[in-house]
Order: C-alpha cells, then structure tokens, then sequence
C-alpha cells in the first residue's frame, strides 16, 4: 500500500494539468459569487411570497454553476482524458443543486444560529464528494482508480469546514455596507474562488491509480473549447437570473402571467391593483406593504431608513382655474421628475390627491437624505407648460427616520407633523422631523381627541363683537367669533385649535356649526324684534368646499333668514391665492343675495382692475393700518386711498380693531362707514349683545387706549 501511494504521489507531482481551464474556472467562479452575494442579499430582502418564488430559481443558477465549476476542474486536472459516462457527469448536476440550495437558504435567514452553518457545511461536504465522485468517474472507465480513505476523509472535513464558511461570509456580507463594500465582495468572490479550487485539490490528491488511465486522447483544442464553453454557459446562466431579478422587482408575479388572446380582462390584475390608476407608481396599498417590509429589514439588519411625506403647494387651484385634465398632467409631471430625483434604490408612491411618499433606503447616514430632498423640491419648483399654460408650483417635504423617529404606526404620523411645519415655514421646503415638532405633534395629536369630542358634546359657543356706524354710533351688526368652553382648560380661543382642526379634516363640521349658530341667533334676534346682522368668518379650507353655498342656503331656508342679513367674510390672502374659484363663489353668493366682505384688507398690493373685479360688497381694514392712522402719513394716506376707490365702487368700509378716541375720529373724517373694537366693545354673549341692541345709541365709557388681555386681542373667528 505505501509503495501505491508513493507511486500516486509522484505521478500526482508530474500530472499534465491544464493551467489555462483551471484558470478560466477560478475567474468564472469569483464572477458567478459576486452574482451569488446579490441573489443572498435580494431574498433575504423580499417577502415571503416573493422567496418562494425566487429561491427555486436562484438554486437553479447556482446549483448549476457548482456543476459546471466543478466539471471545469475536473477537465483541468485531467488534461488526458475524455468524457466517457455522460450519465455521471448528468448525476452530478441534482447534487449540485441541493448544494446551491441549502447555500442560498442558510445564507438569506432572518436570523441563523451557528448550528445552521456547521449542519449546512457537514452536508454540503457529504454531497462535495459525491459530487467530485460523479466529474470524475464521467472522465475515466469504471475500476481505473480508488480514494484513499484517509486522504478523502481529510478532504471531506476540509470541505465542511470551507463550505461551512463560505455560508458565514455570504450571511455577513448580505448586509454589509462600508465605504468600500465593492471591493470587500471582489476580494471575498475571489477568496472563496480559490477555497473551492483547494477543495477540488484535495479531493484530487485522494485518487489512487491501480491500472493505467485510459488511453483515450481527445484532441486538446476541442477540450479547450469545451472548458471555455461551460465558463461562459456559466457566467450567462447567473447574467439572466440577476435580469430576471430586476423584471421580477419591477412586475413582481405579473412576470409569469401569459395571455395568448389580446383580449381585455374585466377584473384587475394583481399588479395593477398596487398601482397608481394615473401616474404608474405604486398606490397607498403597495407603500404600506413597502413600509412593513422596510422596518422589517431595519429592525434586523440594525440600519436606518427615511419616510418623506410631500405635499403639493396650492395644487387644489390648479383643478379649479385650469380643469382636472391639466391637474391630472401636472401630477404626472410631478411623479416623473420624483422618480429622476431619486436613486435607484429608493421607493416613491403617490397615496392620493397631490401627495406622495418617497421611502429613502437604504442610508449609510443621515446626511444621505438633504441633497436628495434639495433635488426633489428644486425640480417640482421649475415651471411646468400644459396647453400654453404656465403653471408653477411648489412641495412642501417632512422627513421622519425609522427607527429613531417612531415605531411603524407613528412614523408615517411623524413625517407628516413635519411637512405640516415645512408649510407653515413658507413652503417650497423640506423639514426632519425634532424634538419640536414632536412636542407640537403630541399637542396636535391631543387635540384632535378633544375636538371630535367637542363636537359631540356641544362644547362651542358664539361670542359677538359689535359694529357701529362712524359718525352716529348707532349699532348695524356684530361679527361672530367661535369660543370652546373646554373641559379642564377653560375657555380656547380660534388661535388654539382651529390649525388643529384644518389638520385633521374637522374644519368642515366646525364651519358649518358656526354657520348654523349664526342663523340661530339671527331667528333668535328677530323673535326679539332686533334685526340682527351678522358676518361670520371662512376659513380657507371652508372656501374650498364646493358645497358651501347650497348648505348656507340650506341653512338659511331652515331658520327663515334673510339672506341679507349674513355677511361671509374670506380673508384676502384666501382670494388671491384662489382667484377663479373666489370669483366662482361670489358669483353663486350674489346670485343667493349673501353678502361678502374681504377681510384683512390692504396687507397685499392691489390694483384699480382687481378692486374693480373682486365684486364683493364690503372691505375691512386690516387693524395693522387702523392702529396708526393718526400717527403714522402714511398709514393716513393708505387708508384714505382705500376709502375713496371703495366708495368710487359703491363698497362698504369697516375697520377693525379701533381702540382709541383720536382712531375713531381720524376714520370718521376720512368717511370709513362701519367700525368695531374694543372701543366699544369687546366680543360678548347673545344675551348682552340683544341688551345692547336695545338700549341704543351706544355710550362710550372710555375716551383713551384700551389696555387688552392678550387673548382677546385677536380679530379673527373661524380663521
């Protein structure tokens, strides 16, 4: 037996070794193991239905490659013989595969023990050998040569424990995501090349010779040919599954659903129905399933991913001034330079109307995110041509971080808290999410809860702020203010919950509350012989409602009110900004005879033509103007201008916020028609407001400034 193996020895030290095969077979092994560590990293990423899909698939290409690997080694080491057992050489391929498989499952776990990898690596070497048995048998005639026991065992042990590591690195650098990253995966590819080649070694040295190999030569360039077509078959096989990857990703199981008759189906199909009907991005459904699966893979792989939450600035007066079929470009537009905007690797949805979602992942740091989010608001920004309109618009952006900013279910609550303040900030921004917005977000959050309950308890009530004609004094009206008697903290004026309210979609029900109320008192007040008239605040997402003048009508039919004696009023920021559908509503106003009045006026540059066009039937000063009339010229001169060109229109003045003698005189002499203030009064209960109305003319108790709580030194209502 040792004058065998010394035999073997030397004729294993003298072998004619084809260096050029073995050499093709190491570099087409590194290639096929950089493809490997993507197929790992892409099923430890998906769903669990999608892994069934694909792991199959991706054992199919590596088990294939370890075939053909070991195949070429085996050609390379024996350089003089020929294929004579193709059905050995076939036997080898299923062991492969269960090679490949058990490599791929270990590997793309959650979550695998060190027993996982020792148990892979025992039998992964068990079916290393009887693979190397199957390539080589097919190459010689049966009885030409046996295994030395000792050596194959060695060689089997060694086979698990490189198997066994291999496995380990593939799990490691699944997630692995330093700076140099590409270079770690070429130098391990390579690394694990050379390991399965040393393998292939000491399963080679194990072979011990008893008779003389066959004499079968076959010609060495077909041989060559053969080695360089199985290295290339081998490096196409995992080029078509990673394109398959990609298609896979992009149309999911769609990919394998074939129609032989170009027919329209009724139903939609599963991948439609995940997304957008309008831009192709995927809907709110697939960002949700997107986002359970994105903190999924944070949660287990230790990293950080970003939620931005976009919303588009002043989208709604697209649809009302240029139709919906320009809107709907506009938000085509929009999805597509979302989609150029960010990388490859982020998530972009459109969750309805003009908002959308960009999921950032993954991140190696918080400083990733600014010059995407800078990208996205730049682009939104430039100016957009749809039917020789030019249409800009704006985004406004807030970024949560998972998993620092909230769990699943708060952090999508969190990025909007933070878009909220983008827009508040100005718009055309984006804003991360802090400890301030947290603290305002609770608040908000608190708030909510209360105002749903204060709906329906009752909680509101209606406060009423004189107004008296400039040179008599006599009483015409009042404005009513909303107030919410709050359980524990007392009474809250609009400044304190009304953002909340527009926030949360309970503007609408606010609003018509106080409408309805409004009519009340004015039945009230005519059963009381007043005639009582009284103007009322929208709020800006009121005037949108396109409703709104038949539910007013509606409202003012059930009481039996005039519609003359409701006044609406819509602050002047709210008109330019929605100037088609600001003249739309007036137009249906003037038509139901509801008088309108702009409020806040003079803070923005107008015009002659735009007093000419606003039709509205009563200007109020803005108190910023009325509080210097008499010390500041101009000021004066401001609110002289205003007066004269709306009496040139035939438009009533009020002035708001008068709180001195000297104020009321300096408007009186420059003609203002109406007046309220503290003054006269500050906003006061039904009762005493009907008190008043009865005991007039008003007498004035105070001739100087009026020293106001801060609290009630607002002039805004519903607004």
């Amino acid at each position: 037996m040792l004058k065998d193996k010394q035999a073997y020895l030397s004729n294993f030290m003298n072998f004619n070794y084809d260096n050029w095969l073995l050499a093709v077979s190491i570099t087409a092994s590194s290639a096929a193991l950089l493809v490997t560590f993507a197929f790992v990293k892409r099923l430890y990423l998906s769903t669990i239905s999608s892994k069934k899909i694909l792991l199959p698939l991706y054992s199919a290409a590596v088990g294939g490659a370890v075939w053909a690997n070991h195949f070429l080694l085996s050609l390379g080491f024996h350089h003089d013989a020929a294929l004579t057992s193709p059905s050995l050489a076939i036997a080898g391929l299923p062991i492969a595969l269960v090679i490949g498989t058990g490599l791929l499952f270990v590997a793309s776990r959650s979550y695998s023990k060190v027993w996982h990898f020792m148990l892979y690596g025992f039998i992964s070497s068990l079916f290393d050998f009887a693979l190397f048995y199957c390539s080589t048998t097919s190459l010689h005639e049966a009885g030409s040569f046996k295994f030395d026991p000792v050596i194959t065992f060695f060689a089997t042990a060694i086979s698990g424990i490189i198997t066994t590591f291999i496995a380990m690195l593939l799990y490691w650098i699944r997630s692995y995501s330093g700076k140099y990253h590409n270079y770690v995966k070429v130098l391990l590819s390579t690394g694990i090349a050379i390991g399965i080649f040393a393998i292939h070694v000491l399963f080679e040295s194990g072979i011990l010779h008893e008779t003389e190999l066959a004499t079968v030569i076959t010609d060495q360039n077909h041989r060559q040919i053969t080695g360089i077509a199985i290295g290339l078959g081998m490096i196409c096989l995992f080029m078509m599954l990673f394109i398959f990857t990609l298609f896979f990703e992009k149309h999911g199981k769609q990919l394998f659903v074939f129609s032989f008759l170009n027919t329209k189906k009724n139903s939609e199909s599963p991948s439609n129905s995940m997304l957008d009907s309008l831009t192709k991005l995927p809907n709110r459904e697939s960002f949700q399933q997107y986002l359970e699966s994105a903190t999924k893979r944070s949660t287990r792989m230790g990293t950080t991913f970003a939620l931005a939450y976009m919303d588009l600035d002043h989208f709604k007066p697209i649809n009302d001034l240029y139709g919906h079929q320009v809107g709907d470009i506009v938000l085509t537009t929009v999805a597509e330079r979302l989609i150029a905007s960010i990388r490859g690797c982020d998530f972009v949805a459109r969750i309805g109307g003009d908002e959308f979602v960009v999921i950032f992942e993954p991140l190696e740091s918080d400083d990733d995110i600014s010059p995407i989010a800078d990208r996205i608001v730049k682009s939104i920004k430039e100016s957009i041509t749809v039917n020789n309109y030019t249409i800009d618009i704006s985004c406004s952006m807030g970024i949560a971080l998972y998993p620092k900013d909230g769990n699943l279910d708060k952090l999508i609550t969190s990025a909007d808290a933070a878009m909220y303040k983008a827009k508040e900030n100005g718009k055309n921004q984006y804003r991360f999410y802090d400890d301030e917005i947290e603290s305002a977000s609770d608040v908000m959050l608190e708030m909510q809860r209360d105002l749903c309950l204060a709906l329906e308890k009752n909680e509101f009530s209606l406060m009423f702020q004189p107004k008296v004609d400039c040179k008599s004094l006599a009483l015409i009206g009042a404005e009513a203010f909303i107030r919410w008697n709050h359980p524990t903290k007392g009474l809250l004026y609009p400044s304190h919950f009304i953002p909340a309210a527009e926030r949360f979609g309970l503007i609408n029900q606010i609003n018509n509350w106080v409408i309805e109320e409004a009519c009340v008192a004015i039945y009230r007040a005519k059963e009381s012989d007043v005639d009582l008239n009284l103007s009322i605040n929208l709020s800006r997402i009121q005037f949108r409602n396109s409703s709104l003048v038949d539910e007013t009508i509606k409202c003012l039919n059930k009481y039996g009110v005039p519609s003359q004696n409701l006044t609406l009023e819509i602050k002047e920021t709210t008109a330019i900004r929605n100037e088609a559908q600001f003249k739309l509503l007036i137009t249906k106003f003037k038509a139901a005879k509801v008088k309108i009045a702009l409020d806040d006026f003079g803070l923005n540059p107008f015009t002659l033509e735009y007093l000419q066009e606003l039709n509205v039937d009563e200007l109020k000063l803005d108190n910023v103007f009325v509080s210097k009339v008499n010390e500041n010229p101009e000021s004066h001169a401001l609110v002289d201008a205003v007066i004269r060109l709306a009496h040139a229109f035939n438009l009533n003045v009020v002035a708001e916020g008068v709180e001195t003698e000297t104020q009321r005189r300096a408007l009186a002499e420059l003609g203002c028609d109406h007046m309220q203030g503290y003054l006269y009064s500050k906003p006061i209960p039904e009762a005493e407001l009907l008190k008043m109305f009865k005991s007039q003319p008003i007498q004035l108790e105070l001739s100087g400034p009026i020293l106001m709580d801060n609290n009630l030194s607002e002039a805004i209502g519903v607004i």
